[in-house]
């Protein structure tokens, strides 16, 4: 029986990560793609630009896929609004399968308030997922302090655990000193660290995007945390190592053929 998985998502029109990279991921691993679009992003006059849809449109996709087939999980990504995130928030309530929520927080620096109470109001998704995955950046925001080496990361993945997750992983990417790229993952009893030799590639739009949607899918096809953890990681890095070049210098991920047949069976 084929499996299906949702990713409420923004659109990236350059297609490294939103939704696109979701739907790829999960071809990549044998499952039904499905969507829920929040928002579309693109660039115009050398600005990144977030045009969100109305929140009733989401509420209307969410339903005709309540109505139109069961799902087996779910992956919330970019959901840029504040009435969009209780749509989203009722729409879980019921939900029985793996949620894997990743945190983006998209908005500018100077946009303070909105950031505090996008915070809040994101935080209140926490209790449904069955983990959490925000970038270094994400973390801070979500832990409020700086993280500038592993002992940090560890004491952000607590604090964020506090706020009501059951798991967190923080993808340390390339910010951190030394040579490996590393990602840690608590769970309120221990940390486990997953980490890559870095890579010098610029095609890394799109690995957080496909790191989170690549651990719903293990999660939908069986796998324990700590294994779909293990599996995405090494997707992702195929991903880099793979990925397009874009006319502006920076690169989106993409597999090609690089998939291994255990990663999609």
């Amino acid at each position: 029986m084929t499996r299906t998985a949702l990713t409420i998502a923004g659109s990236d029109t350059l297609a490294g990560g939103g939704l696109q990279s979701d739907l790829k991921t999960f071809e990549n691993y044998h499952l039904f793609g499905l969507t829920a679009i929040t928002c579309i992003a693109v660039i115009k006059d050398d600005q990144f630009r977030i045009n969100d849809l109305p929140s009733n449109l989401l509420s209307d996709q969410l339903a005709t896929i309540k109505e139109g087939l069961s799902l087996d999980g779910i992956k919330i990504g970019l959901v840029h609004q504040l009435d969009s995130l209780e749509i989203v928030k009722d729409f879980l309530r019921d939900f029985v399968g793996p949620i894997v929520l990743d945190p983006v927080m998209a908005f500018k620096e100077t946009d303070r308030v909105y950031s505090a109470t996008y915070r809040t109001k994101l935080i209140e998704l926490f209790p449904y997922a069955t983990i959490i995955t925000p970038n270094l950046k994400e973390a801070e925001i979500l832990s409020q302090q700086k993280i500038t080496n592993l002992a940090e990361m560890e004491q952000a993945a607590q604090k964020i655990f506090a706020l009501g997750a059951k798991s967190v992983v923080i993808k340390g990417g390339e910010r951190l000193s030394g040579d490996l790229a590393s990602d840690l993952f608590y769970d309120g009893d221990h940390f486990e660290y997953f980490s890559k030799p870095k890579l010098t590639n610029v095609s890394i739009n799109g690995a957080g995007c496909s790191f989170a949607s690549a651990i719903t899918s293990n999660l939908i096809l069986g796998k324990d945390l700590l294994s779909a953890i293990h599996d995405s990681k090494e997707y992702v890095y195929q991903g880099i190592k793979n990925g397009i070049v874009l006319s502006n210098g920076e690169g989106n991920v993409w597999f090609g053929d690089s998939i291994k047949t255990e990663v999609r069976t």
